[in-house]
């Protein structure tokens, strides 16, 4: 296949935040390919390098003659050819953000080319044999915490507190979650004032909150008083409250060892039958996470920051055995063909595997068919309360009704 046309452009993502928008066009008009970037504000050490927006507009002008002048037989061997141009380890010279754009965008037009929707397409390049095409569990984060917190009163140090519907329907479910976000969001106005109930960057609920088990109750409690088939999960986001000087957590205002965290979560599990915990602890602390895995049973226990989409990082944690699911952000690994590897080696070492979008999103859906064709045990997209969040999960919707 061959690229006939090729553009970049500085579009802002939910933050009002430059970010990139690629466009790819093969030799007829209705052969097109576009896709757009997320940013993430809470990123891993790990992650490939993100470019300045302008600066990776001057790189692309230098490599598009030669983009248009290859022919390629292949979604893998357009990333190899961005990543050769490259030639960096973690993309420093053209930027993930850039290389990702243009990986996404030669998949959606690769996908037309074929005549194949884009969940059907990433599961043909992807390699993983899927018997039936089933749909990812929502996890919609309620709660912004953490860096992702507007209220400058809020001092939750965890990031996100989500909620998981249990019902097998997903149009049931997402019916449900939104009457629990609305209704949620019309008993912290009520609680708190109406001034005082904004929303966070992921479309989650920010509010002068005092406490992470403050917020844990009023959903443990709004779930039970309501009947709601719901499960709570947590995205602690640990590094960012790890103080690296005293080798300690803090947490409402209280001082933890790794040890004493651990113990800590092992109660919150109790206490609100939690489902998932993501990045328990600072992001290279794998032996922490090991020792929380041993001790706990049906909880998924995510790696993010540990692991950014990384296959050496993966590695480590699958040999040590530091938790049983990777969170899956393409932009933190730069292309659709590594990000399909790291999944790949996930599934081949029996772990679970949940996509996530990033707290500058887009109206970009690419993550939603990403996890459709990989068969996903989750999909984290935000709260149902903003145009970029909704989005995802209405493809999600729009998929169910093709398979």
């Amino acid at each position: 296949m061959k690229i006939f046309d090729a553009n970049l452009k500085i579009i802002l993502d939910s933050r009002g935040n430059e970010t990139l928008s690629a466009d790819l066009r093969g030799l007829n008009a209705d052969q097109r390919g576009q896709a757009s970037v997320p940013s993430g504000k809470s990123r891993g050490t790990h992650e490939a390098f993100v470019l300045e927006p302008k600066l990776a507009l001057e790189k692309f002008e230098e490599i598009k003659p030669q983009i248009l002048g290859h022919e390629f037989e292949t979604q893998k061997e357009f990333d190899n050819f961005l990543i050769s141009l490259d030639g960096t380890s973690n993309k420093q010279n053209f930027g993930a953000n850039l290389i990702l754009a243009l990986s996404l965008a030669f998949a959606r037009l690769k996908a037309k080319n074929e005549n194949l929707e884009l969940f059907k397409y990433i599961n043909n390049i992807s390699q993983i044999k899927i018997e039936k095409f089933i749909l990812p569990k929502p996890i919609f984060n309620v709660i912004n915490g953490g860096s992702h917190a507007t209220h400058p009163q809020s001092k939750l140090s965890f990031q996100e507190f989500q909620v998981i519907p249990l019902v097998d329907d997903l149009g049931l479910g997402m019916s449900i979650v939104k009457e629990f976000y609305r209704k949620l969001g019309d008993y912290l106005v009520e609680k708190y004032g109406k001034g005082n109930v904004l929303l966070g960057d992921e479309a989650g609920y920010s509010a002068p909150f005092q406490s992470n088990e403050e917020v844990l109750d009023i959903l443990w409690d709004f779930i039970n008083e309501h009947n709601y088939p719901l499960r709570i999960g947590l995205d602690l986001a640990a590094s960012q409250f790890y103080g690296k000087e005293r080798l300690a957590y803090f947490v409402d205002g209280k001082e933890y060892s790794a040890e004493e965290l651990k113990k800590y979560y092992l109660e919150l599990i109790d206490r609100y039958q939690l489902i998932s915990l993501e990045d328990s602890f600072e992001e290279e602390d794998f032996d922490s996470f090991t020792k929380l895995k041993e001790e706990t049973k049906d909880i998924l226990i995510i790696a993010d920051d540990l692991t950014t989409t990384n296959p050496e990082r993966l590695k480590i944690a699958i040999e040590k055995k530091a938790g049983d699911t990777i969170l899956i952000k393409p932009n933190q690994i730069g292309t659709i063909t590594e990000t399909l590897n790291v999944i790949r080696m996930a599934y081949e070492n029996g772990w679970q595997v949940v996509v996530s979008h990033r707290s500058g999103e887009t109206m970009d859906s690419f993550i939603s068919d990403l996890a459709v064709g990989v068969g996903a045990w989750g999909l984290k997209a935000g709260a149902p309360g903003a145009p970029e969040r909704l989005v995802k999960y209405e493809r999600i919707l729009a998929i169910r009704e093709k398979i």
